[in-house]
């Protein structure tokens, strides 16, 4: 090639090269102008036609900005970061699906129980159905500073407008549900709220139809009571309820339920009595006071200063309350629980050996963390069970033995009738107790003599 005719190309290539270095210099410019402008959109009031244009601006100018790197045929470290800050800057509703902010605002809300701290994420059309939208707030207040402690919330499945969220509560155990967003990343719906909603509507409607309390008064024969007392493994003094028959008749330990006492079993021991079997009711000191009656270890545990009562706090108490027992009648025992202290039965039973067989009324995986799940805990168990629930929980405890090969004499009873939680489905009058009373004294026939 002449020498002139190579310079010729040599100036067309230049040229051609200022030429896309100038666009890209504009696009440069316009685009970072464009975003500029459009980062205003942070100060005006969400869903106006001010902020949405504002919005479309700041995405146009991120475009532009971008394709004028791409002539370069490299994107460098500052073009790099300019796109890290579009990931992050960009509305919710033109970018990929990121909720892990409102999660977490949500997650510390219950942490520091203070609902202010998920406000700004939620639609101003939340509502809980079936309550109106002016109860929004009030209940969310109360759900957030009321619950148990959360362990942690986690996301479990992301998608545009919705995620699946893991609660983990103390007490209430670990359970999923989806949470909704509009366009704006705003909360929407929270089923997780709903739900507790809905079985709180459910329970007052059991418990306008069903019996508040036990009946002791409605007993018809004759039975012994007598008031006891024996030391805890740290000293404290649990109070019981012993209703004996016969010294050398197996004897059943009696355990209540959240915000219960001893009072629970008042017209179940005696019928307890009359089947052949010893029974010991006691207070732990995770309780309250029931039907006017006090829990008598709760109070002293108060007036010892422990103001921080956990559910497995109650552990050493069930455990010195089986030692009171197989010192007293040199015998093996028959574990009882109700709600969360048919759990801890279940939980002691595989390591205590003075445990000879355990009836639990409504278990679960109410502590988190404290404990492991049931459903590592019953193929440990040695000992013949039975447990029972309402029919509403029986699926989630049917889950709970899903790992179970059933040995002999370990078996779950279904209520055909709605049923009840804890031992208050055996009370006198409730609705479906017979069947109840069927399936207990069918379990218990294996001990009797």
């Amino acid at each position: 090639m002449a020498f002139g005719e190579k310079r010729i190309e040599i100036s067309t290539k230049l040229k051609i090269k200022m030429k896309n270095t100038k666009r890209k210099h504009w696009l440069h410019f316009i685009g970072a102008l464009l975003i500029l402008i459009g980062a205003l959109s942070i100060f005006p009031e969400n869903d106006t036609w001010l902020h949405t244009t504002l919005q479309i601006t700041f995405v146009l100018g991120c475009v532009l900005f971008l394709l004028g790197s791409h002539l370069s045929k490299k994107l460098n470290n500052s073009t790099m970061g300019l796109m890290l800050l579009v990931s992050i800057s960009l509305p919710a509703h033109l970018t990929a699906q990121d909720y892990s902010q409102q999660i977490a605002a949500f997650e510390v809300s219950f942490h520091q129980k203070d609902v202010m701290l998920i406000q700004p994420f939620l639609s101003d059309s939340l509502k809980f159905a079936p309550l109106p939208t002016q109860n929004t707030m009030p209940v969310l207040t109360n759900i957030v500073t009321k619950l148990p402690k959360l362990n942690s919330l986690q996301i479990m499945n992301s998608e545009k407008g919705k995620v699946t969220a893991q609660y983990d509560f103390e007490q209430l155990g670990i359970s999923e549900s989806e949470i909704h967003f509009d366009v704006n990343g705003k909360i929407t719906k929270i089923e997780f709220v709903e739900n507790l909603i809905q079985q709180q509507i459910e329970q007052q409607r059991k418990m306008q139809s069903s019996v508040q309390a036990p009946k002791p008064d409605k007993i018809t024969f004759g039975y012994s009571k007598t008031s006891v007392e024996f030391p805890s493994k740290d000293g404290l003094m649990i109070s019981a309820d012993l209703y004996e028959i016969d010294p050398t008749k197996p004897i059943i330990l009696l355990c209540h339920q959240a915000g219960y006492n001893k009072y629970e079993y008042t017209d179940i021991a005696p019928r307890l009595n009359k089947m052949g079997f010893n029974a010991l009711a006691i207070d732990q000191r995770s309780g309250g006071t029931f039907a006017n009656q006090p829990n008598e270890t709760y109070n002293r545990a108060i007036e010892n200063g422990n103001e921080k009562i956990d559910f497995t706090d109650a552990i050493q108490d069930i455990e010195s309350a089986i030692n009171f027992l197989t010192e007293k009648y040199q015998q093996k025992i028959i574990l009882w629980g109700s709600s969360y202290s048919s759990s801890l039965a279940l939980h002691i039973a595989v390591k205590n050996k003075n445990v000879k067989a355990v009836i639990s009324f409504s278990p679960g995986d109410y502590f988190g963390k404290s404990l492991p799940s049931l459903k590592t805990i019953f193929p440990k168990i040695d000992q013949p069970f039975l447990v029972t629930s309402s029919k509403e929980e029986a699926a989630e405890l049917k889950q709970l033995l899903n790992n179970l090969k059933p040995g002999e004499h370990q078996s779950q009873f279904i209520p055909t009738s709605e049923g009840f939680h804890g031992s208050r489905a055996l009370w006198i009058d409730q609705k479906g107790a017979d069947e109840y009373w069927a399936a207990i004294e069918s379990f218990l026939n294996l001990f009797s003599f």
